[in-house]
Formats: structure tokens, C-alpha cells, sequence
């Protein structure tokens, strides 16, 4: 039976996947045949460069990672609907986790067990509590659905919005009949507040620069996911923390004190990820894969 990501997440520190949606802004794009017109929207890049954004995923865990996150940050309906395309967001949800749910899949976590992380981001728009909790469900669903292994939920601002969101996403959790962990994403240190109790977990989350030790250090006190800026980066971080545990694995997580300061020590994290689906993955509704993929895709 499968690990579930939040046995992993809560136990290690865990090496997520240089930020995707980064990466891709730095290819260049035919906007009309690429983005359906939808300038700087790279999440339909998932429709119509599909072949380019496994590439990615798959760069990032051949680097080390253990965790990739699905190209779903603009990815709401409530954001796609700024360029006419919020009837595609199921679509493009299902393709960007099935992309990087197979790429796991496709390559073994020599010894460690590899997940897919679904993304839901507040990117601030004006909407009602019931529409914001909607959208949440419709995206959440279709991740699930895509095969991700549980859901980070970034809330914006004071965390005003952060209920609804959050309550959006265990409904469609519930709702597929999933296992999967619903999770509630943390820059800062104090930051989520009394939304802790609405998701399954906490995820702190630390992106660093390999450029001073002491950033590792700080990051393992503080974080249970961390991520350099590149593949290159992490690779670097890769290495560091296989040097600085037992058998090539990765440090425990630092109980959170008071003060949201622990210290790291050291365990084995045996397995790897099956490649058969996750036994919480639901199928897709009738006819997604067809409306999925009716558009030409380029490599």
C-alpha cells in the first residue's frame, strides 16, 4: 500500500520541485496557438505544450526531488475567467496533475517515495465566500481526479478568503471519496492562523538560494517543504541533505515550538511511490479526456 503524502510530509523535510510556473515563463510561446490568446497564462501551457511541461516535471525529479507540484497556480476558474477560458478549467486541472502524476510514475525514487502535489492559489480576485468555494471544489476535484496525491491551498493576504477556499476543497475531497490530504501552504511563520483547524495539515514552505549553508540550516529548522529556484539548485539541495542523513534519506521535521523553531534530526525514509494509481485517484467524468485533449499539442 502506498505511503500517503501526509505520513511523508509530516514526518520529513521533503524537496519539492523548482517553481514550474517560473520555468515556463522563460519559453517562448506563439500567445495565440500557445495561450488561446490568454497573455501570461501559462497554465493552458498544460494543454497545449504537454510534452514540454512533463519534460519539466520529469527534469526536476531526475535533479532529486520528492514531491512536484501540478502547473495550477493560475489555474482557478475565478482567474481563467479574466481571458474567457473558466469552462476549460476542469480540463486544464486534470491534464497538469495527469502530467505530473505520470511522470512520477515514471521514474523510480531510488529508495525514496515520490508525490504529486496539486496547487490552489488566491491570486486575489473580487469574488463572493460561495463563488470562491466553488471554484475551489471544481479545481480540487479535477486534481484528484488528474491522480495528485493531496492538494496545498495558498490563501493571499490576511487569510479573510482562507474558509472558503479551504471549505471548497474538502467538499470535493469528500465528495470523490478521497484519502487525500488537504493541505493549507505557509510562507511565513504564524501565518495560517486559525485556518489550521479547517485542512487536514500545515505545509511551511521555504524556497532558498544555495549560497550559504546556514540557509539549509535555517530552512530545516523552520520548514517541512523546501525548494531551490532551478533544477541545478535542486540537485544542490539533493545532495546536501543526502550527505546529511542516513543512507541518502531525508532529515525529520522539526516539531514546531512556540516560537515556530525545532531542530532536525535524521531517519531513513524507506520505498518509493507505486506505479500503479493511487487507490484515492477517482476516475474523470465522461468525455474530459476527449475535451482535454481536442487541441493540436506542440512538443
Amino acid at each position: 500500500m502506498m505511503r500517503m503524502l501526509a505520513e511523508a510530509i509530516g514526518r520529513h523535510v521533503l524537496l519539492a520541485d523548482a517553481p514550474l510556473e517560473r520555468q515556463l515563463r522563460t519559453v517562448v510561446v506563439d500567445i495565440a496557438r500557445d495561450l488561446f490568446g490568454a497573455e501570461g497564462c501559462v497554465a493552458v501551457l498544460s494543454l497545449t505544450r504537454a510534452k514540454l511541461v512533463r519534460a519539466l516535471h520529469e527534469g526536476q525529479l531526475r535533479a532529486g526531488a520528492d514531491l512536484v507540484r501540478t502547473n495550477t497556480d493560475q489555474a482557478s476558474p475565478l482567474e481563467l475567467r479574466r481571458f474567457g477560458l473558466q469552462e476549460d478549467a476542469f480540463a486544464i486541472n486534470y491534464v497538469a496533475a495527469q502530467l505530473a502524476s505520470s511522470s512520477v510514475d515514471a521514474l523510480p525514487g531510488e529508495g525514496r517515495r515520490r508525490f504529486v502535489l496539486g496547487t490552489v492559489r488566491d491570486l486575489g480576485w473580487e469574488a463572493t465566500p460561495q463563488e470562491i468555494e466553488d471554484a475551489s471544489a471544481l479545481q480540487v476535484s479535477a486534481l484528484l481526479a488528474g491522480g495528485a496525491d493531496g492538494v496545498a491551498v495558498q490563501i493571499a493576504g490576511d487569510g479573510c478568503r482562507g474558509p472558503a477556499f479551504l471549505r471548497g476543497a474538502t467538499r470535493a475531497r469528500d465528495e470523490a471519496r478521497s484519502a487525500a490530504g488537504i493541505f493549507l501552504l505557509s510562507r511565513r511563520a504564524g501565518a495560517a492562523g486559525g485556518l489550521r483547524k479547517l485542512a487536514d495539515g500545515l505545509i511551511r514552505y521555504r524556497e532558498i538560494e544555495i549560497d550559504d549553508a546556514s540557509h539549509l540550516s535555517d530552512a530545516l529548522r523552520t520548514a517541512d517543504l523546501i525548494a531551490g529556484t532551478s533544477a541545478d539548485q535542486t540537485a544542490s539541495l539533493d545532495r546536501l541533505l543526502q550527505a546529511g542523513c542516513e543512507e541518502g534519506a531525508r532529515p525529520l521535521v522539526a516539531p514546531a515550538s512556540p516560537e515556530g523553531v525545532g531542530s532536525a534530526c535524521l531517519l531513513g525514509m524507506p520505498g518509493r511511490r507505486l506505479t500503479s494509481r493511487p487507490a484515492h485517484s477517482v476516475p474523470a467524468p465522461a468525455g474530459t479526456v476527449i475535451f482535454a485533449t481536442r487541441w493540436g499539442q506542440r512538443p
